[in-house]
């Protein structure tokens, strides 16, 4: 790895690869929690739209970490510890804390309706502290506690980033092909924090020498998409086969990282070579991807909490097309909340929904 030289702070085709990340995350989401409120009952066929979903979709927050890491190397990379810090808990933990306090005490009357049917006496600053240490208020906040720790390793990592130690990232970014992340209940584990640390180590590394990334890409395109092509049949015939993605390592996990790894080098070679060409709907959704993160899971679980009740007993050509609404009515109402948040907090509002 060589030392760093002036880059520039703002690349637009990896603004815009944020925001294609985040709607691949909302959509793991849109059909997942679609099935969970029992859309699949009595469709035998629906696996075969889970497995398309979860083919497409599913560990797309590895997106995430690898964004993660290569803005360090592009923008942070050089600048104090003290301002990296700075930064990460204004714009991340504190947005991230301050909804975790609002769910909770939202939720908080069905803690208490939980606890009294049940016997169990619920203490609510011993609750927020489970929500806050381990994100489990919601289902996807999980991820927040895991970025933390890869925040807080950036050191140590850094010091693989001098010149003739990049290899230590490139082990550490084939890590998830042995470690697998734990799968739902169980999201937070040392387990998943060492599979994301994989990815955002493996951003670290591309971040340092992204053009020569980008120009590998092209000499080797087309093996590129056959390997890209063959992982996606592998995921989406273990997600047809339902292969229990489960142990310390899992096949399924490791084909899902290589996926979305490969994915994620051919959109970025994509993006850049229509860069002066994004459309600035997806730069948008880019800007505010974080407040989309912290918002969409609740669009999401109402408007599927209402298409359950409203049609009990959809077939598949029905729970199809409501799962393509919710994504985008989920999409659309997380965006305009964030606007209207911003608009009214100005530069604020980053420290409310992380925007």
């Amino acid at each position: 790895m060589s030392t760093p030289v002036s880059k520039p702070d703002y690349l637009s085709y990896l603004h815009g690869f944020r925001g294609i990340a985040i709607l691949a995350i909302i959509g793991a989401h849109a059909w997942s929690v679609l099935g969970s409120f029992g859309a699949q009952q009595n469709n035998p066929d629906y696996i075969w739209l889970y497995s398309s979903t979860e083919t497409l979709f599913h560990g797309s927050t590895l997106f995430f970490a690898l964004i993660s890491g290569i803005l360090y190397s592009r923008v942070l990379r050089g600048k104090s510890w003290g301002t990296f810090f700075k930064n990460k808990a204004a714009n991340v933990i504190l947005p991230y804390a301050l909804l975790t306090v609002l769910l909770t005490a939202l939720s908080w009357p069905q803690y208490l309706e939980y606890g009294k049917a049940n016997g169990i006496t619920f203490f609510f600053p011993e609750e927020l502290s489970k929500n806050l240490v381990f994100g489990q208020v919601q289902t996807h906040l999980w991820y927040i506690p895991v970025l933390t720790v890869l925040f807080l390793s950036t050191p140590l990592l850094a010091l693989l980033l001098k010149p003739g130690r990049g290899i230590g990232l490139l082990l550490l970014g084939v890590m998830p092909l042995v470690v697998s992340r734990t799968p739902f209940p169980q999201l937070l584990s040392w387990q998943t924090i060492a599979f994301f640390l994989g990815a955002y180590a493996v951003g670290m590394y591309l971040g340092d020498g992204l053009e020569a990334m980008l120009a590998l890409v092209r000499r080797h395109l087309s093996a590129l998409l056959a390997l890209l092509a063959a992982f996606t049949a592998v995921n989406f015939l273990l997600f047809r086969w339902e292969y229990v993605a489960s142990g310390f390592t899992s096949l399924h996990q490791s084909v899902v990282y290589s996926q979305k790894m490969l994915a994620a080098v051919l959109i970025l070679f994509a993006l850049h070579a229509h860069e002066a060409r994004l459309p600035k709907a997806l730069m948008t959704l880019g800007t505010y991807a974080f407040s989309l993160y912290f918002l969409h899971f609740t669009f999401i679980w109402l408007l599927c909490e209402v298409f359950v009740k409203q049609v009990p007993d959809a077939g598949m050509l029905s729970i199809t097309l409501a799962g393509f609404a919710i994504y985008a009515l989920c999409i659309v109402f997380s965006l305009l909340l964030s606007m209207a948040i911003r608009k009214l907090l100005g530069r604020y509002s980053r420290y409310l929904i992380g925007t």
